[in-house]
């Protein structure tokens, strides 16, 4: 695609998109406690209320990606066909090395609360040739407010979405570095900000104002420039062939094909079709051209999503937070209220004739305090010319609407207070444990949203590994019955589409806890099954013990299996050798025993006084 083709759908998906920005950064506010508009606080504090604010979302919001994070699965490849299991571990453990190296959980946790909030979270997997010459892996939260994507998409994942674009302002420094030989002027996409928001008014400013070459290039953010990057998806056309050197199926692009069709040997038969699929490219975009072009991952876009509900009428995706606001706006309200009735009501009112009182606003001044004095005329009180005003009563279903609300909170998003660990009943385990997990099935579309996000990204860590990692001859570490080796990450072309397909383990509210509980009921069975170290050892990871006892049985199940491997001969000579050294240790320590006696006796026999000898005769 050329410059006005990229720029004319990156600014209709950026309008189209308006609406749910601008939801989204109230949503954002509200998880933050700004749950009251800066024209409700001028309301109320006009009337002399207080905007208090109680914030329970955030508690549940914190409550459900600590579920997230408490229960994190991983990527693994699973073999399709008999023999792949050595490049399915490789490949396993490729992609572990790609995501322990990118600190992948800790980005897609915040991309899961993304998601919770605003209905849609967005990560980017890329190499980062700053760090590593070679490439560090990199997996990176992108903040949701930044992208925009195709606005006819809808489908879980954004999988049908035919591009993505990220928008953002950087440093006028820091642009120029990306992007050697180009201008501030010319990396500046300040088109993107002129695009007129449904509902916004936004003036255009005169191109006069950018040719200076100051430090005010954009917009308010001084020293900042509009960066706009872009993927997309193209349809090209290609052939699939068996390569008759070893027997391989690849691909070749359609022009290259017919090229070499031609100065192919008549009598040369290759077995191929032809096909048209989908390449993705990217590019970043400037004022008015294409600062760069190139293509990250050709079977993919790096921009992955997560995704929440979607509203047919609104055309956007929300998340958990959207059907908690009205239950807490609500609940704000009538704690404000009953605030306002109680210091309303706090000092009293009172009345009185005027004849009554000597001076009216000493009397007046004087009347709510609890140690004052107050004179009065006499006769005022007995004549009843004196009476407190009556109060205000609480309305008796404030209080209830207000519990109302706040157990509305919980009960639209489905969260239980077993799942927030705030259940004060005496229940049983069992019975505690059964309503997480019904908490967890009202979540499940969050999480089968993070589960799909996995599989995709999945395929996008292997196509790094395949393309630019495995070219690199970088080692990854496999641990296969107890032992670790290194290998080459070195994969062929075609692994991806026919040898391993991309999953994730699966998911439970907390995967080790439900798996030990499953083992405690089965371990009666396995203690009779005759099981070595190394399978207890395999048992152990799943129990809450630390991970280091089971290594601590892995490698002692080691030494024994390394000792049963000797020759009979030389277990028995080395059983003789480890006997003959028992018995010298043993006389040696007797030797020394009986060295200390005769020490010790020694010792007495000096100290004793010597006796007298008795005279004879007598």
């Amino acid at each position: 695609m050329n410059f006005d083709t990229l720029k004319s759908a990156v600014a209709a998906d950026w309008q189209a998109l308006s609406k749910w920005r601008e939801a989204a950064e109230d949503e954002y506010a509200f998880r933050d406690g700004h749950q009251w508009t800066e024209e409700e606080k001028a309301s109320l504090e006009e009337n002399a209320r207080v905007p208090v604010v109680f914030n329970r979302v955030q508690v549940i919001l914190a409550a459900v990606s600590g579920s997230e994070i408490n229960n994190r699965t991983e990527v693994r490849f699973i073999p399709r066909e008999i023999g792949d299991a050595k490049p399915n571990e490789i490949l396993t453990a490729g992609a572990e090395w790609f995501r322990d190296e990118s600190n992948a959980e800790d980005e897609e946790t915040q991309a899961f609360d993304d998601m919770l909030v605003s209905g849609i979270g967005f990560t980017e997997t890329l190499l980062d040739y700053t760090a590593d010459v070679e490439g560090a892996p990199r997996v990176v939260r992108i903040d949701p407010l930044e992208m925009c994507w195709d606005r006819h998409a809808h489908r879980k994942g954004l999988q049908d979405a035919s591009r993505y674009a990220r928008v953002r302002k950087i440093p006028i420094d820091e642009a120029l570095d990306m992007f050697p030989g180009k201008t501030a002027e010319q990396v500046n996409a300040d088109w993107i900000d002129k695009v007129a928001d449904e509902g916004e008014r936004h003036l255009n400013l005169i191109g006069d104002q950018y040719k200076s070459g100051n430090a005010e290039v954009g917009d308010n953010n001084r020293g900042t420039v509009t960066v706009v990057q872009v993927q997309w998806r193209e349809k090209v056309k290609a052939v699939e062939y068996v390569d008759p050197q070893d027997g391989q199926r690849k691909e070749m692009p359609q022009g290259e094909w017919d090229k070499l069709a031609k100065v192919m040997p008549v009598d040369t038969v290759i077995p191929n079709r032809k096909m048209t699929k989908y390449v993705w490219k990217q590019a970043f975009l400037g004022q008015s051209e294409i600062l760069m072009e190139n293509q990250p991952c050709k079977d993919g876009s790096t921009f992955k999503a997560m995704t929440g509900h979607w509203d047919r009428k609104d055309k956007r995706f929300y998340g958990l937070l959207r059907v908690m606001m009205d239950p807490q706006k609500f609940a704000n309200k009538w704690l404000s209220q009953t605030l306002h009735i109680i210091n309303s009501n706090a000092k009293g009112g009172v009345m009185y004739e005027q004849s009554a009182v000597i001076d009216a606003r000493a009397f007046e001044d004087g009347w709510a305090a609890a140690d004052s004095a107050l004179a009065v005329k006499d006769g005022a009180l007995t004549s009843g010319r004196i009476q407190p005003k009556p109060q205000v009563q609480m309305p008796a279903a404030l209080m209830q609407l207000t519990q109302f609300a706040i157990g509305t909170i919980r009960d639209t998003s489905g969260v239980s207070l077993e799942l927030m660990g705030m259940a004060d009943r005496q229940q049983a385990g069992v019975l505690e444990y059964q309503r997480r997990q019904s908490s967890m099935t009202t979540l499940a579309t969050y999480f089968d949203s993070l589960r799909f996000y996995r599989k995709c990204q999945g395929e996008v860590i292997l196509s790094f590994l395949r393309d630019f990692i495995a070219p690199t001859g970088r080692l990854v570490r496999i641990v296969r019955e107890g032992l670790q080796e290194y290998v080459s990450l070195a994969t062929e072309l075609g692994t991806r589409k026919y040898d391993v397909i991309v999953d994730d383990s699966p998911a439970a509210p907390n995967q080790k806890e439900r798996a030990w509980a499953v083992i405690e009921k089965m371990m009666p069975v396995l203690q009779g099954a005759g099981l070595s170290l190394e399978d207890w050892a395999d048992v152990l990871d799943y129990s809450p013990l630390p991970s280091s006892f089971a290594e601590k049985v892995r490698a002692k199940a080691e030494e024994q299996k390394k000792s049963q491997g000797q020759d009979p001969m030389e277990q028995l000579a080395a059983q003789a050798a480890q006997a003959e050294v028992q018995k010298t240790m043993s006389e040696a320590e007797e030797n020394a025993s009986q060295t200390e006696l005769n020490r010790v006796k020694a010792q007495r026999e000096a100290v004793a006084p010597i006796q007298p000898i008795a005279p004879l005769g007598f």
